[in-house]
């Protein structure tokens, strides 16, 4: 009845579709029945006019160089992404090969044509668009600075601030935060109006009590920003807790912090409610290959952690799932929206990392009181990497991954000429054992594994992560990532990363 229905509709629009067995797949497509995404032309992030190069070793010098991207998303649609910085590519003689050439190191350069350097200024990039992702240019105050490490004026603000990777959350009221790390410390950025309005005079330091690696960082409410430090040991002016992560709090915007509350166990990353109370920490619990995923949950915006420390309003750790072979570098990824849904992906590579991986989602749908755990991992063998997870308010859930399809390369497994893709899938309001139909986000490859690589079991071509975003009503999606494109310059068997982003609209 309902394929008569379709030829009779079809018709009588001056389209014929005769229906068998076979046909009803085309016709959910052009319905847009079943969950398919339609992806746009991914676009590169741009770099300053003033301080492109033609002669720097870029094949595309107009575009951004980076890794590991963050993504987030205001309520208006505006969308902000930073990225870890190249330091190889902050001129040819520049400090970080001093450990390989000790006899000829040079000085960092930003934008200065003829010292062959990828970097726009001081700052870790800050990208914004006012457009839904069809045009991105750089946040307010992060101009060029051109020049060398002995000629920076740190306390100039903005750009001037010598930055190496961050992270971005905004609050309910729209501001937006970025904590921009030097390892030693961190600086603070804050912006409004779609990051079209910088909200500081100069840079403002957090002076945290730990050296700091990778940050991860969640906004809510009234200016509550939540920080998760990765220390890897415990900072000496703290207590005697052993922990890779330590947990920092604000309830004014920034401008002070509590101080050294451990939460011991492995790779973490933290997720808040903009307007709701709750905040969510998903972890391994410990560094080993194997063991659980946990999450620690406080319903009272992370308070009561510091600076004594305490466990303030935070519970004890619920395990949401098992571990069966420790990722290089692999995060468990939380996410939660304003209905209470909270979700938790991972990977697990349980015959190592180059045989066939394994993903996983746990799912609860009233604030983490009760779970569900299944395994998500495509209907194909090969390697499912840093999956990340969005949520949006109809409790529409995207899940994306960098992924390596065994079949596509030259020969089954792990091979030179092997290509990675950006995949992604989504489900609206899924229940344990759904199945996600993963697509490719992008068809141009990420990355093909060299000799090098297939040699050496190198799976880190593509770095630690990147994120995605989808809107509060779940029409559409957005993904920053990471492109490889021809050999790197100045680094041994790497490629050129740029930074990318595609926006799916999902039907």
């Amino acid at each position: 009845m309902f394929a008569l229905f379709v030829v009779l509709m079809l018709s009588t629009s001056g389209i014929l579709i005769w229906l068998d067995d076979d046909s009803t797949d085309e016709i959910d497509d052009f319905f847009g029945i079943e969950g398919g995404s339609e992806w746009d032309e991914p676009v590169f992030m741009p770099r300053h006019e003033e301080c492109i190069d033609e002669n720097n070793g870029q094949t595309y010098p107009e575009y951004g160089i980076g890794y590991e991207p963050s993504l987030s998303l205001d309520s208006d649609g505006n969308m902000f992404i930073t990225a870890h910085k190249d330091l190889r590519w902050g001129g040819e003689d520049s400090p970080i090969p001093i450990f390989l050439d000790p006899d000829d190191p040079g000085l960092w350069y930003a934008c200065e044509e003829g010292e062959s350097t990828s970097w726009d200024y001081w700052a870790s990039w800050f990208w914004k668009t006012n457009d839904g992702g069809l045009t991105w240019d750089h946040g307010d105050n992060f101009d060029p600075t051109p020049g060398n490490m002995l000629m920076a004026n740190y306390a100039a603000g903005g750009s001037e601030c010598l930055g190496d990777e961050g992270d971005i959350s905004v609050d309910a009221n729209d501001m937006i935060y970025y904590l921009d790390t030097t390892l030693e410390d961190n600086w603070w950025h804050i912006f409004s109006d779609g990051g079209n309005s910088y909200e500081l005079g100069v840079c403002q330091r957090m002076n945290s009590m730990a050296a700091d690696d990778r940050p991860w960082l969640a906004a809510q409410g009234n200016g509550i920003i939540h920080y998760l430090g990765n220390s890897g040991v415990p900072p000496p002016e703290c207590t005697i807790d052993s922990g890779r992560y330590w947990y920092y709090h604000s309830e004014d915007g920034g401008t002070t912090f509590s101080q050294c509350y451990s939460m011991p166990g492995g790779w973490s990353t933290i997720a808040a409610q903009r307007n709701g109370s709750y905040v969510y920490v998903a972890q391994e619990n410990a560094d080993t290959a194997s063991g659980t995923v946990i999450v620690r949950i406080s319903d009272d915006y992370g308070r009561g952690t510091g600076p004594g420390p305490s466990d303030g309003t935070w519970q004890d750790p619920v395990v949401v799932g098992n571990r069966k072979g420790n990722p290089p570098e692999g995060y468990p990824l939380v996410n939660t929206n304003e209905q209470g849904t909270v979700a938790v992906v991972w990977a697990d590579c349980p015959e190592g990392k180059v045989g066939a991986w394994e993903m996983n989602i746990a799912l609860s749908y009233d604030y983490g009181v009760n779970w569900s755990t299944w395994e998500i991992t495509p209907e194909w063998d090969g390697i499912t990497m840093y999956p990340f997870v969005s949520i949006s308010e109809t409790n529409r859930i995207a899940v994306s991954f960098y992924g390596m399809d065994y079949s596509t390369g030259n020969s089954t497994g792990y091979n030179e000429g092997t290509p990675w893709y950006l995949y992604s899938a989504y489900l609206d309001e899924p229940q344990s054992n759904d199945t996600w139909d993963f697509e490719i986000a992008d068809p141009t490859p990420l990355h093909t594994v060299t000799a090098y690589e297939e040699s050496n079991s190198d799976v880190h071509a593509l770095h630690d992560f990147f994120e995605t975003v989808i809107s509060p009503d779940g029409s559409w999606m957005g993904i920053a990532y990471q492109r490889n494109v021809d050999q790197h310059p100045f680094e041994e068997n790497e490629e050129q990363r740029y930074i990318m982003f595609v926006r799916g609209e999902l039907n």
